[in-house]
């Protein structure tokens, strides 16, 4: 059995399994949040060692180290820390502190929640000897199709996929590729991958949800993770993923987008020609992030923290939510 831990506040609700690090569970105003694999509970997928573990626990949200294929030190997809037990260093009834160690260094977690904050808050500190990519691995599922909105990009790369709905290994300095607008959620069937290279800063992206009623947020400093990529799974995979539609990644980190872990090492990636750093150095790392739900659809125009807050503006006016003001100091 994997054992959990539940993280809860007025309002929320999160679990966080052991045994790989992943968040399978987040559930903001009762509504949830985050998609986990239904094959999580098929014993047999779970007993067939030939299936990576992260996708056998495919679940919610995790952080890869390094991000995508390992093609340098042979590890499994997404790096260890999404495929190995985490060791536990603080528990409470609202937040988890835990440390994973792997090729590269260890890395330490702390995943908490607060009363009446409709936002789970992570910060990731890496302890690294060597470099490496990382990301932020949040999967959305959209039941009636959806739309982002983000700031405006500093360049929108696309690359060779396995059944794709945007031109491959294309670029673009806008969110329209050969007419295509990336921001739009697939109607047809599609397994697409985009990266999204953005400026420093306050960096988000926010998913409106059309049949869920509701908007979901991804916050991270840009500086740090500068770019997102996008993962469009709708209904094109076969094998445990057949019948599995609707699903979007909304992926923060700093990589050479689907490129893999040598070529981000090499600097001499499609990301890295937009002047954008593809790896983390050695030496430590504190990264903060945050995902955050608003009930309604929202169109999101900026996000400003405030005191004790943040300020959304929305093509309908400003909204404001809770929020620690200090989470991306």
């Amino acid at each position: 059995m994997t054992m959990a831990r539940t993280l809860a506040a007025r309002g929320i609700r999160a679990t966080w399994e052991v045994a790989t690090g992943h968040l399978p569970e987040l559930r903001i105003g009762g509504a949830p949040v985050l998609w986990a694999a239904p094959w999580r509970a098929d014993p047999e997928v779970q007993s067939d060692a030939r299936i990576p573990l992260v996708d056998r626990r495919l679940g919610g949200t995790f952080v890869c180290a390094p991000f995508g294929r390992d093609d340098v030190d042979g590890g499994p997809p997404h790096g260890a820390p999404a495929n190995r037990p985490w060791r536990v260093l603080r528990a409470g009834p609202a937040a988890v502190r835990a440390t994973c160690a792997f090729a590269r260094g260890h890395i330490t977690a702390t995943i908490a929640v607060r009363d009446d904050h409709p936002v789970l808050y992570q910060t990731h500190v890496l302890d690294l000897t060597a470099p490496v990519t990382f990301a932020h691995h949040p999967i959305f599922h959209l039941a009636g199709g959806g739309r982002i909105s983000a700031p405006p990009p500093r360049a929108v790369l696309t690359f060779a996929s396995e059944v794709p709905f945007l031109t491959p290994n294309a670029r673009s300095d806008a969110w329209i590729v050969d007419g295509r607008d990336v921001r739009t959620y697939p109607e047809g069937q599609a397994e697409d991958f985009a990266t999204i290279v953005a400026d420093p800063g306050l960096g988000w992206t926010a998913l409106r949800r059309e049949a869920e009623g509701d908007t979901i947020l991804t916050l991270r400093r840009a500086e740090q993770l500068p770019v997102t990529n996008l993962w469009f799974s709708n209904g094109a995979r076969g094998g445990i993923w057949s019948g599995s539609d609707g699903l979007l990644g909304i992926e923060d980190g700093i990589c050479a987008g689907a490129e893999g872990f040598a070529t981000a090492l090499s600097g001499r990636s499609r990301v890295a020609a937009e002047g954008v750093a593809t790896v983390l150095r050695e030496g430590r790392h504190v990264i903060p992030h945050a995902i955050l739900r608003l009930p309604g659809h929202h169109d999101v125009r900026s996000v400003a923290p405030v005191p004790d807050g943040l300020c959304i503006a929305t093509t309908a006016g400003e909204r404001m939510i809770p929020f620690d003001e200090g989470h991306f100091r």
